[in-house]
């Protein structure tokens, strides 16, 4: 299923929500209250079911987007004819800030929603606008820009040097919060083959690793929740 093209205008009730979350969003709190205003004026908003596409590889870009609820898998689809994804986006994220600098404004990636999702989208014209008035804005948002880039060479990284022990073992520790303690308990809502896909390794790999992390007593699983008992082990783990 498909997206509605347009999204919707905030009513009320929708934009004290919005104004929420980009107030607490990193890249738009150091806007002005009035600038604050303007840019929820003309944020939309997008309300997807599972599996529903947000956009396809290279379809027209002219927005970009900020996750609020759900889960969105950015993918392409490979010369195998397989679908791989390359990343899973979580409330709280942004993601295609940086198709509104790209020569072809062009979406790289497929957005498609895991579950029911709440997106805001952010337009072209209104960021640029953002960015000519506001310096600390257009440092954070080179800033993200400069991160994005960063996390990719690492994932490249990741997927040509490291074991598939390593990659699943990563992926965890990255769910988990700063200073957590021994005991934290994960709860993945994300499906098991969208995670396999992203770590470039096989659904039953991933089950594989995660029956060895449970045998060595560094994790426990319980349905959807991993009950990470020892933070140290699951981080030196390959």
């Amino acid at each position: 299923m498909w997206a509605s093209a347009a999204g919707s205008r905030l009513s009320e009730l929708q934009r004290s929500v919005a104004l929420t979350y980009f107030k607490r969003h990193e890249l738009f709190e150091v806007l002005t209250d009035s600038q604050l205003d303007i840019l929820i004026d003309s944020v939309r908003q997008f309300d997807l079911q599972a599996d529903d596409y947000l956009y396809h590889q290279h379809d027209h870009a002219d927005s970009f987007f900020l996750l609020a609820e759900g889960q969105i898998k950015l993918s392409i689809i490979g010369v195998d004819g397989k679908q791989k994804v390359v990343e899973i986006v979580t409330p709280g994220k942004t993601m295609a800030e940086q198709v509104m600098f790209m020569p072809e404004q062009a979406y790289p990636l497929s957005a498609q929603a895991i579950n029911n999702t709440t997106l805001y989208c952010i337009s072209r014209n209104s960021c640029i606008q953002l960015i000519q008035e506001n310096t600390e804005f257009c440092i954070r948002f080179l800033g993200k820009l400069c991160i994005r880039v960063d996390e990719r060479l690492n994932e490249m990284i990741s997927l040509t040097q490291e074991t598939a022990g390593f990659r699943v073992a990563g992926y965890l520790v990255d769910l988990l919060p700063e200073n957590s303690q021994d005991g934290y308990i994960i709860v993945l809502n994300t499906p098991k083959q969208v995670i396999a896909s992203k770590l470039s390794i096989k659904p039953e790999t991933f089950s594989r690793v995660m029956s060895s992390l449970t045998q060595k007593g560094i994790v426990r699983v319980k349905g959807r929740e991993i009950c990470v008992k020892d933070i140290e082990g699951l981080k030196a783990y390959k």
